[in-house]
């Protein structure tokens, strides 16, 4: 049998418990025996009984426990505040990388000493610096001997002459002046005068009316100071307290409304992760403009101001012309949403309106009962500048659309269109508008004949082309769309059939010149080349379509407003489907879209005098080039170096021979 050895194990099973007043009591045998050992020279004899007593309290292990291999413990010194997840910017690699290699030191206590070793560079260097102090002193007094050789240069005599005068005085006195108590003061006498003189009625008079003037003077004082009282009180409805006024309430809005502002500056930015491999977009509806006097009117049209893009003018009538009310143009501001900026009441019911490009306080609008007016949002009293009357040939009919003519350089003019087959150019002169008649909307029928029986065609819209501005497209509500010329206005250029009801919307593209699109009540929306009489694309959307518009960051995407649903395209990632569609409100109908040419958002209006402000996604707002890493630094400039227009032109002309290939492929 091996004899029996003990172990120190730190398991629960073979230790035995101790409680606190052993380990105390244990702790001070162990201090007594060292000091003991140390200050006295305890002997061997008594060391060892104290052991051995120490040895007892430990358990007796067995062979098979003594056999066992003990878990290593590693002791590693770490700061627990330490940071874990460092970041450093690599300029090499241009990422964010994380820092492993983290300071554990923690530095209790630091302090300076004044201390310096002998051994050391700097004694040394003070050494030096002493010595060299003293060799100079030592020059000078040997200086001063040479010159008088018979004084006594002493080194006491010397320190005593080197005191400071301003703190030791061994020679100068002062004295103090006694005061003097008793002074002498003379002064002359003060001048007399003998006055004589005499009192007539006359000067008594005069008199009297110098106090009455007093008196007045005092009360034309007092009835000053309530006149500013009044100015001070007049200043409250000044228009530098107003400014004041409307600040304070955008201040408060925009705090109350705090998360939809975030939402519309940062929800879905540009610097968002998109998926690979998915082109589906999104839209958010954000805000809803509307107020009390709105609700029972239809937003008729929409219009953003092109000098501050955060200002948009709303102008509401009525579709159903049993129901004809007096019309309203507001004015909203994104930095106030809750109440408009501006409010013009009209007699007829607004059905158009249209920001001057350049002057931009101009606002050209068209009424239900043919009259055309100017206002000038400036101006206080709200009423119009230009107004058309019958002595000036205004329309008999609704007027459906106005648009300005952005050429100053002659005067002001815009134009319109309206149903009893008219479009009209108006100028604006000095105290009157001036009209013009562009051009008669004359049927298409199969004959001469069964046209001008029927008489003029009913015109809904148009637009100018953005490269050739004297040609522009007319809209009818037979459904054809004719192409016209301000050079020639007797007859249509070209007439392009394929609706087969009421054209609403025409639009040119913003960056090809021959590409236009289409809204019709038949469901459809087409879009077109111009040198071609059939429409290229075609998408039937299974409802009436109210509206569409061409976005202004790209050529191939439109947005298009059916009666309860809004739905984006793209047709340089999906030339058949839609990639977004959105549900914008429940009970009432769709009826204009207007896109924003700074920041990618869509405003939508309802039949119920509400419009709606929608937040694209990035997948909906591709614009421009996409730029691509590549090794080749000449193709990255000149790549980078495209204009976002000639690409946007060029992307449509690519989609334009995809589209006649396949015509090709299918006759």
């Amino acid at each position: 049998m091996p004899p029996k050895q003990t172990k120190v194990v730190a398991s629960r099973k073979t230790v035995m418990p101790i409680s606190r007043a052993g380990r105390a009591q244990i702790r001070r045998k162990d201090s007594n025996t060292q000091n003991n050992m140390n200050d006295q020279g305890m002997e061997d004899e008594e060391i060892d009984q104290q052991r051995e007593g120490m040895k007892n309290q430990y358990e007796q292990l067995t062979a098979q426990e003594l056999n066992e291999d003990m878990p290593s413990k590693m002791l590693e010194p770490k700061n627990p505040q330490a940071p874990k997840n460092i970041t450093v910017y690599d300029y090499y690699t241009r990422k964010f990388k994380t820092d492993e290699l983290v300071d554990q030191m923690i530095v209790h206590f630091s302090m300076d000493g004044d201390y310096i070793w002998k051994e050391s560079n700097e004694y040394k260097t003070q050494e030096e610096i002493r010595d060299t102090k003293k060799a100079l002193i030592k020059e000078a007094m040997r200086k001063q001997e040479s010159e008088e050789p018979g004084a006594n240069h002493d080194e006491e005599a010397i320190k005593q002459t080197l005191r400071n005068k301003f703190n030791y005085n061994t020679r100068e006195c002062q004295t103090i002046n006694p005061s003097i108590r008793e002074r002498g003061v003379s002064t002359e006498p003060p001048p007399s005068d003998t006055i004589c003189g005499n009192i007539t009625q006359w000067e008594i008079f005069d008199a009297y009316y110098a106090e009455i003037m007093k008196d007045h003077q005092i009360e034309n004082k007092k009835k000053k100071e309530v006149d500013q009282d009044k100015k001070q009180d007049q200043s409250m409805y000044s228009t530098s307290f107003k400014r004041c006024c409307k600040i304070m309430e955008r201040m408060v809005v925009q705090n109350d409304q705090e998360d939809k502002y975030h939402d519309y500056r940062y929800y879905w930015s540009q610097g968002d992760n998109l998926e690979a491999g998915k082109n589906e977009g999104h839209l958010l509806p954000i805000w809803r403009f509307s107020n009390e006097k709105q609700r029972k009117k239809n937003v008729t049209s929409i219009c953003w101001n092109p000098l501050y893009p955060d200002l948009f003018a709303v102008s509401l009538g009525s579709y159903d012309f049993t129901k004809q009310r007096m019309g309203l143009i507001c004015l909203y501001s994104l930095k106030n949403t809750t109440h408009p900026e501006y409010a013009f009441n009209c007699e007829a019911g607004v059905m158009c309106l249209d920001f001057h490009p350049k002057s931009a306080a101009l606002l050209a609008v068209g009424l239900y009962d043919g009259t055309v007016l100017v206002y000038d949002i400036r101006n206080k009293h709200k009423k119009p500048i230009y107004q058309s009357t019958v002595r000036n040939q205004k329309h008999t009919d609704p007027v459906w659309q106005v648009k300005w003519n952005p050429d100053t350089s002659k005067n002001y003019n815009f134009y319109s269109i309206s149903s009893d087959g008219r479009v009209m150019n108006w100028i604006l002169m000095k105290n009157k508008l001036e009209p013009e008649e562009v051009i008669l909307l004359r049927l298409v029928g199969k004959n001469e004949e069964e046209s001008t029986l029927i008489g003029l065609a009913c015109g809904l819209c148009f637009d100018f082309n953005k490269f050739e501005p004297h040609i522009f497209l007319v809209g009818t509500e037979e459904g054809k769309i004719h192409k016209c010329s301000r050079a020639y206005s007797g007859q249509y250029q070209e007439t392009y059939n394929g609706h087969l009801l009421a054209v609403y919307k025409v639009k040119w593209n913003n960056f090809h010149p021959r590409t236009f699109i289409s809204a019709s009540a038949d469901w459809t929306v087409r879009i077109w080349d111009s040198k071609y009489t059939s429409q290229i694309i075609c998408f039937d959307l299974s409802m009436m379509v109210v509206d569409a518009v061409w976005a202004p960051y790209s050529s191939t995407v439109f947005a298009c407003a059916t009666m309860d649903k809004v739905q984006v395209y793209d047709l340089n990632v999906d030339k058949l489907n839609k990639l977004a569609e959105q549900k914008i409100v429940k009970q009432p109908k769709l009826t204009n879209l207007s896109f924003n040419y700074k920041d990618p958002i869509l405003l939508v209006g309802d039949s119920h005098g509400g419009v709606t402000l929608v937040k694209l996604s990035p997948n909906l707002c591709k614009s421009g080039p996409e730029i691509k890493q590549t090794e080749d630094k000449k193709a990255m400039e000149e790549f980078k170096n495209v204009k976002i227009e000639d690409y946007e032109r060029e992307k449509m002309e690519n989609l334009l021979a995809v589209v006649s290939k396949w015509e090709r492929e299918d006759a």
